[in-house]
C-alpha cells in the first residue's frame, strides 16, 4: 500500500508511525523496581486493633460532633444576621431619633459575635426574633420583632416591634412614621 502513495506521503506516513511508537513507549507503565529483591511485596504484620483506645476514640468523636454542631449553629446564625429583615430593622433603629437619644450613634449588634435568637423563616412567613444592640453610649438594648404574612405575595405584617433598654420599653410601631410592614 505504501508503494501506491507518493514519496512525500510515504515519508509523512512513516513519521506518523514513528510518532505512534514513541508515544506508546512513553505511556507504557514503568517496571516495578524493588529496593530489596529478597523481601516480598506484601505486608506481613498484624493489623492494628480497632477496639484499642476506645475511650480516646469516643472522646474524639464527641469533640468532633460538638465542633460540627457549633459550626452549623454559627453558619445558621450568620444567615440570620445577614437577612434583609435584620438589616431593615437596624436601619430603622439607626434612623430613629428617640433610639439615638437613648443609645447614641453607631447602633449595631452588641457583643463580639452577634447572635439572633428566635425563628426567622421568610419562606414560611414567620418572624419571631430578638437580638441585642449597642450604641456609642455603651447602653445595651434588646430588640424584639414579631411579624408574619399569609402568603408570599404579601408584605410582612408587624405585630410587635420594640426595644427594651434597662427597664424602659419603647414601642417602635407607636412612633410617628413607624413602619407597619417590612
Amino acid at each position: 500500500m505504501l508503494r501506491l502513495l507518493t514519496r512525500p506521503a510515504r515519508q509523512q506516513f512513516r513519521a506518523l508511525g514513528l510518532q505512534r511508537r514513541l508515544l506508546r513507549q512513553l505511556t507504557t507503565r514503568p517496571e516495578l523496581v524493588l529496593k530489596d529483591k529478597t523481601r516480598p511485596l506484601r505486608i506481613e504484620r498484624e493489623l492494628p486493633d480497632p477496639t484499642k483506645d476506645k475511650v480516646k476514640n469516643r472522646v474524639q468523636l464527641g469533640l468532633f460532633t460538638v465542633t460540627i454542631c457549633v459550626a452549623l449553629a454559627s453558619i445558621f446564625n450568620y444567615e440570620k444576621t445577614q437577612s434583609p429583615i435584620i438589616s431593615n430593622s437596624l436601619y430603622h433603629l439607626r434612623r430613629s431619633q428617640s433610639i439615638r437619644d437613648l443609645m447614641g450613634d453607631n447602633i449595631d449588634f452588641d457583643g463580639l459575635v452577634p447572635w439572633v435568637y428566635g425563628d426567622l423563616n421568610q419562606v414560611a412567613g414567620k418572624v419571631n426574633i430578638s437580638f441585642y444592640i449597642k450604641g456609642t453610649k455603651n447602653v445595651q438594648g434588646m430588640v424584639k420583632l414579631v411579624a408574619n404574612r399569609e402568603n408570599k405575595n404579601q408584605e410582612f405584617l408587624i405585630h410587635e416591634w420594640s426595644i427594651t433598654v434597662g427597664d424602659k420599653k419603647i414601642d417602635l410601631l407607636a412612633e410617628d412614621g413607624g413602619a407597619k410592614t417590612l
